[in-house]
């Protein structure tokens, strides 16, 4: 018999509602489980108030809260820690279950794969003004996210929004705790678990991410996650496409072509992307230029 810990880092996220469709849930399925909820250090009071509220009447649920911000890859590694369970679900706060057998399904295939990734979906409809950046962002992407398509190039479509993996093994591998800002701890992960041989099974069973930035937030957390790539290139190498284009350009002796690019026009491309209408085209060649006017 699996037992199951649900393992949820959070910041400036009321949680509440996914965390009552995960107990009623882990309640139907008659095994040992828990879930535990890390709180990295929340500017939102009003937020942490309502998930500690929110866990403290769930049974076999419990809340951490940190006294200061240890970042994406630590919280993650504190909550296995935390855990006490043979196989641990890791997601993002931000999200809401994709069906009423989301654990069942999980769970059903736990058997078949050391980690199993069910993927992320997103609304139809755009949910507020000023998230168009992302929104756009995620909606092409979703055309790609099938689990036959993420199961073709099953390491560098790792992603750990949402996954199963057995805790013994997560326990040897674990996050690198040196990145701390957003982006790409997810692809160097995804690298260590191709370097050990470990069988990742996709599945078409989603959750659905709901914590759509403003655009100006987004297009700066973008920034920090090439600025993560680049410091690490070396690492992830040829798992990022992005990295892929400035290792090429590098070879050709380009990147002053983007960088002038980048000097240049920079502004009005950011007007672009922080807009109402922004271009997905302008966003890749944006990033493209971002990267190379890096030292």
């Amino acid at each position: 018999m699996e037992t199951l810990s649900i393992l949820i880092p959070v910041f400036n996220w009321d949680c509440s509602r996914l965390l009552a469709d995960l107990h009623s849930q882990g309640a139907a399925l008659g095994i040992p489980f828990e879930i535990i909820v890390a709180d990295d250090c929340s500017t939102d009071k009003e937020a942490v108030g309502i998930n500690r509220t929110a866990t403290a009447r769930l049974e076999f649920c419990r809340m951490i809260e940190l006294k200061e911000n240890i970042g994406r890859a630590s919280i993650r590694n504190l909550l296995a820690d935390e855990s006490r369970h043979a196989k641990l679900l890791f997601m993002d706060c931000d999200a809401a279950v994709g069906s009423s057998s989301f654990l069942k399904d999980y769970l059903s295939v736990a058997c078949r794969a050391a980690v199993v990734c069910g993927g992320v979906r997103h609304p139809d409809i755009i949910p507020e003004p000023g998230v168009e950046l992302r929104w756009k962002y995620e909606k092409k992407a979703d055309l790609m996210r099938s689990a036959e398509i993420r199961g073709r190039n099953p390491y560098s479509r790792f992603t750990p929004f949402s996954f199963l993996i057995d805790r013994e093994l997560f326990m040897k591998i674990r996050f690198d705790e040196s990145f701390r800002e957003y982006g790409y701890e997810d692809v160097l992960f995804g690298r260590q678990l191709e370097h050990e041989g470990v069988k990742i099974l996709h599945i078409d069973n989603p959750l659905i991410h709901l914590g759509l930035e403003q655009n100006e937030v987004f297009l700066a957390k973008t920034e920090q996650a090439v600025h993560n790539a680049f410091q690490h290139r070396d690492r992830i190498d040829d798992s990022s496409t992005l990295l892929k284009h400035y290792k090429r350009l590098s070879k050709w002796r380009m990147r002053w072509f983007f960088r002038l690019h980048f000097h240049i026009w920079g502004g009005l491309m950011k007007q672009n992307l922080t807009g109402r209408n922004p271009g997905l085209k302008v966003f890749s060649f944006y990033k493209l230029c971002y990267i190379c006017s890096l030292k």
